[in-house]
């Protein structure tokens, strides 16, 4: 028996990527790309299931849903998209689709629902979509819905329950509080406090932690209570635990170790009952075989270890990331807009994003704050990532191999560059200030690959 599947995905690499999961006989795939395509070939004839995208040009999956069920409303229906919201699953489900799975998607993951909706009638209720939606993009107000950032949700749900200690590791940005955050909340002690150490000279940070007596050291005017003792029964984050003085990280490890310290100037020893967490952006083992940083603790602290990965390793998640941030900052800055535009949203997507999701966030806010539209614009990022920063004239100069063509048309790229940045993008700005018509400047920019169109 061979099962005919409706694909409406107006992307070619889906396609392909689709044919090669069904590749077996039992399945004939066809394929639709817009409104009018998939509608004409419901009314045709007769699918045993449908792979519908929610983003198809010039509509929305759900308008194509909507049409499908007056000509077959029996017919089984998969919902496929990287721009998921509760919302429009939630609306999806009510229109009678079967399923819901994120892109980019596990081809294993994707053939099993297809064969479950295959060979039964029963659809995945509301609550559970819901529930599905918000541990792939919001658990904790992590968002992402990649494999690596659900490993990251799987390993924190299952450390959560222990009392172990947790190294978080990742580039600046990366959300290492967020990680260490849910943690807590997954704990069993997330009614109580939740403390973050920042990092301080050695006798500051020693009282912090621990506190002090008055008069314990110059300074010491009143009594203070330490970081431990506000986070009794909680947790305390370590925001950057290899900026701890070597002589702090002696007592850290008592507290570890012994579940107990001394506050500054007493000598009464106190119960610590601490979860403690610390993040890292820096290689931990490296600086224990440079001496600066204490084997026997790092031991301590890396008994369960969780690796954020970088924007640039998860590029699948930025559609996800815009479309929170957008709803942060709209509720914030008091606007509306409804989401960004496919070329703004590509120029992101483009992007190496050195300072990860921070960078991402300022980026968002920046655009949403300069968009008078409904929807945020490749002109309304800065200038600077849309056309990229212009290359400094020595390194144009040098001569280093590359051939001369080359060289012109990065001199080239570098001064429309910095011409567009002054114009603050305004292509026609831009022009005057070059001395060339602004017909022989785009004309020039897409000779040059520039990512952005700019302002007319």
């Amino acid at each position: 028996m061979s099962f005919l599947i409706h694909v409406v995905d107006d992307e070619p690499i889906i396609h392909d990527i689709l044919r090669r999961i069904f590749k077996d006989e039992e399945y004939t795939l066809e394929f639709s790309t817009n409104y009018e395509e998939a509608v004409e070939k419901h009314k045709r004839r007769r699918f045993d299931l449908v792979l519908l995208d929610l983003m198809i040009p010039g509509t929305s999956g759900l308008k194509i849903l909507r049409e499908l069920r007056k000509s077959d409303e029996d017919v089984k229906v998969i919902i496929m998209t990287a721009y998921a919201t509760l919302e429009s699953a939630v609306e999806a489900v009510e229109l009678g689709s079967i399923d819901y799975i994120h892109k980019p998607f596990d081809n294993k993951e994707l053939l099993e629902m297809v064969r479950s909706a295959l060979r039964s009638d029963n659809k995945r209720g509301i609550e559970e979509i819901k529930d599905s939606l918000q541990q792939g993009q919001a658990f904790h107000n992590i968002v992402g819905a990649s494999g690596a950032m659900r490993s990251v949700v799987e390993k924190i749900k299952k450390v959560a329950k222990t009392n172990s200690t947790v190294l978080i590791e990742g580039e600046s940005g990366t959300g290492k509080e967020l990680a260490a955050r849910a943690v807590h909340m997954e704990s069993l002690r997330s009614s109580a406090p939740f403390v973050v150490a920042y990092s301080a000279p050695d006798e500051l940070l020693e009282s912090n932690l621990f506190g002090h007596k008055k008069g314990s050291f110059t300074g010491a005017t009143a009594d203070k209570t330490g970081l431990f003792d506000v986070a009794h029964g909680g947790t305390i984050f370590f925001d950057d635990v290899a900026t701890v003085p070597m002589s702090v990280q002696a007592k850290l490890l008592r507290v570890i170790q012994e579940r107990e310290f001394i506050v500054v100037g007493e000598t009464t020893v106190r119960k610590a009952d601490v979860r403690v967490i610390a993040a890292t952006n820096q290689n931990l083992k490296e600086m224990v075989s440079a001496g600066t940083f204490r084997e026997d603790l790092y031991y301590r602290l890396n008994v369960v270890k969780i690796l954020l990965p970088p924007l640039r390793e998860r590029k699948e998640d930025i559609p996800l990331l815009v479309e929170r941030f957008i709803e942060k900052y709209n509720s914030i800055n008091n606007k509306s807009l409804k989401g960004i535009t496919d070329g703004a949203l590509k120029i992101l997507e483009n992007l190496s994003w050195p300072g990860n999701v921070r960078e991402l966030e300022n980026v968002v806010e920046s655009g949403l704050i300069m968009s008078d539209g409904e929807r945020i614009r490749p002109e309304d990022l800065p200038v600077e990532l849309v056309y990229g920063e212009p290359t400094a004239l020595p390194s144009l100069l040098k001569v280093d191999g590359t051939p001369f063509k080359d060289k012109v048309d990065l001199f080239q790229k570098s001064l429309i560059s910095e011409a567009l940045r002054q114009a603050d993008g305004v292509q026609k700005r831009a022009a005057e200030l070059l001395m060339m018509k602004a017909t022989t400047l785009n004309e020039m920019m897409k000779r040059l690959g520039f990512m952005g169109d700019g302002k007319d």
